[in-house]
């Protein structure tokens, strides 16, 4: 750290204290992408924040005293830090809601630290991000259990024994690739027979090669949803016929309506969230996101929904709105909190222990895997019962 950003970090430090304290309003900042790469996050993101905020407003849960305010982060970890910056030293936040990707989040820990301002992430998911900073929160699981979950299901389940993995290189995939290969190969004794960097211009000249050379049972897309579409219609181009597993990244309700034909039989872990659940409080905010968007919530939005939810208990039930005592809420006074994600109980380091589980894509629906394929073995009994 240059002697520039401590003092920038020092009148962060000195605007927050004057902006806070046992007298202050509650202030929330909200950080997302709203352009750049992660914008279908972001976009997906805001709606289900502001969604939960006109709700707690309506059913007063949310003070009228609240004021919250909202950044692009741009989708860039410099970008990300000076919006972060902008929500504490100049509105005053005591509280962020941000940091979508793990680049984004990664930027932002030092700041976090030097104000003393805690930090609820929707979907970051990087591996060491929680342990890097006491401030950083998260509802969205580990990449460790994602990769985890991706090798079992694929050598397991699918009984694939050869992959190819197809990577963006980014924070996001370095989380998950390497526990996917120490399961997947280590453990389970799958073969990696080769890996293509997509940020590498040849990229598809390499991609055919190895196709062509190694004829592998599966593929691996670990990156985000617009590289993910471009490896898709890669593989349709060279007549790939196996099975093709994606990342939690790659769900996105907008990008899924818009490519039904491509995305169709993809399969990828995500944290359990079924629009089809008939819990109250599931059933509640899926009726009411599509009552407002025209669309079904996704994985992301569900998120950001609990995460917003969690930052308005979290202030309004804190006396003195400094950092050290928000935290104490975090970690121990939302005991109970049950949202449309699931129970959110942070542990030690800031994480919640939510176990991915497997969807597929057919007909330009979601489906939970396992209940996907209960719905096949259903309708293949009526056939044989009915002999046709």
């Amino acid at each position: 750290m240059n002697g520039k950003t401590v003092a920038t970090f020092a009148g962060v430090v000195l605007a927050a204290a004057a902006l806070t304290g046992c007298g202050s309003k509650p202030v929330l900042g909200v950080l997302t992408p709203l352009t750049g790469p992660a914008k279908p996050y972001g976009q997906s993101m805001e709606r289900a924040m502001k969604l939960a905020l006109e709700q707690a407003r309506k059913d007063g849960k949310a003070p009228a005293s609240l004021q919250v305010f909202w950044e692009d982060s741009g989708s860039t970890p410099e970008k990300a830090a000076s919006a972060c910056e902008t929500l504490i030293k100049k509105d005053g936040a005591q509280l962020l809601v941000g940091a979508v990707t793990s680049g984004e989040a990664k930027a932002l820990l030092p700041i976090l630290d030097a104000t003393k301002t805690p930090c609820i992430s929707p979907s970051a998911s990087a591996p060491d991000l929680t342990k890097k900073s006491p401030y950083f929160y998260r509802i969205f699981p580990s990449d460790e259990l994602e990769g985890a979950t991706a090798a079992r299901f694929l050598r397991e389940d699918m009984t694939r024994s050869t992959v190819v993995i197809y990577t963006d290189d980014t924070e996001h995939s370095r989380g998950i690739e390497p526990e996917f290969r120490q399961v997947y190969e280590q453990v389970l004794g799958g073969k990696v027979v080769g890996r293509v960097i997509l940020t590498d211009p040849a990229w598809k000249e390499d991609s055919a090669d190895i196709l062509a050379s190694s004829n592998p049972q599966a593929v691996y897309i670990v990156a985000y949803a617009e590289p993910t579409l471009e490896v898709l219609r890669h593989l349709r181009e060279q007549r790939f016929h196996g099975t093709v597993l994606a990342t939690s990244a790659f769900y996105n309700g907008e990008l899924i309506a818009k490519n039904p034909k491509l995305v169709d039989g993809v399969f990828f872990p995500q944290p359990a969230f079924d629009v089809s659940d008939m819990r109250p409080a599931v059933r509640s905010f899926v009726e009411a996101y599509r009552k407002a968007y025209s669309q079904d919530p996704d994985i992301y939005a569900a998120h950001a929904y609990d995460a917003m939810n969690l930052a308005i208990l979290v202030l309004t039930s804190t006396k003195t709105l400094q950092g050290p005592e928000l935290k104490k809420t975090l970690q121990f006074g939302i005991q109970g909190f049950v949202g449309v994600t699931g129970a959110i109980q942070f542990d030690d380091y800031g994480d919640v222990h939510h176990n991915p589980i497997m969807y597929i894509i057919k007909d330009g629906k979601v489906y939970s895997y396992k209940k996907y394929v209960k719905k096949i073995l259903q309708r293949l009994r009526r056939s044989i019962r009915s002999g046709s």
